[in-house]
């Protein structure tokens, strides 16, 4: 079966443990949707940095380096978990058999996708782009919620907040929202295949964005 950090003894695990917290705050940080080269790239800088921490010398093996990079997609999934039901309630999504429920929410994913007004404060007039409150939320409550969370341990990796970690706030986000797009929820895996575009999209988005506003610092306000 796959490998398990409790099949491996106490120094071994100690080093694991670290390795996967710098894992996930390097991958959130740096490259959240790697391809495989980024993703070499982020386990052997957080393999050279666990080693640094507990003192443990280890020579990669296949076996760890997949214990540690299949954090990947556990980031991504418990990112999805948490934005679920924030997305439903707080843009108003209404899980119901009724046909004018299922018109409505079909009509308002596709307003929400349009232009990418879900990440903008008053989607109506698009005024204030990046501060729509759910993304505010959804930063807080997967990376600053308690003092073990990613962007509390490592403020060197958070602040400021990174654009990577921003582009995958909202391209999660437009998962959620795509969910809806029939007018019932439905059940879309939020994996790299499938949105690594949109992610690739929204990053060039926001690095145009902060060049265009330079002068006013919004991205640096998250």
């Amino acid at each position: 079966g796959r490998p398990r950090a409790k099949d491996y003894d106490d120094m071994t695990q100690e080093f694991v443990a670290a390795a996967v917290a710098e894992y996930r705050a390097r991958l959130c940080a740096q490259s959240p949707m790697p391809d495989h080269g980024q993703e070499t790239a982020l386990l052997a800088a957080s393999w050279a940095k666990a080693s640094q921490l507990t003192g443990v010398k280890l020579t990669r093996c296949p076996d760890l380096s997949k214990l540690i990079t299949s954090h990947g997609s556990q980031v991504r999934g418990e990112l999805k978990t948490k934005l679920r039901p924030l997305v439903e309630v707080m843009f108003g999504f209404h899980s119901s058999q009724s046909k004018t429920a299922i018109k409505k929410n079909r009509s308002l994913a596709e307003v929400l996708k349009e232009g990418t007004n879900f990440a903008f404060k008053a989607s109506d007039d698009r005024r204030g782009f990046l501060k729509a409150p759910l993304i505010q939320k959804i930063i807080n409550t997967m990376w600053f919620a308690n003092k073990h969370d990613e962007g509390v341990v490592f403020p060197e990796h958070f602040k400021p907040f990174p654009y990577p970690t921003l582009a995958l706030v909202l391209t999660a986000i437009e998962c959620c929202i795509d969910e809806w797009a029939m007018g019932k929820r439905g059940d879309i895996s939020f994996t790299t295949q499938e949105y690594r575009s949109v992610y690739e999209a929204y990053l060039k988005c926001l690095q145009d964005f902060d060049d265009a506003t330079k002068d006013v610092g919004v991205l640096q306000a998250i």
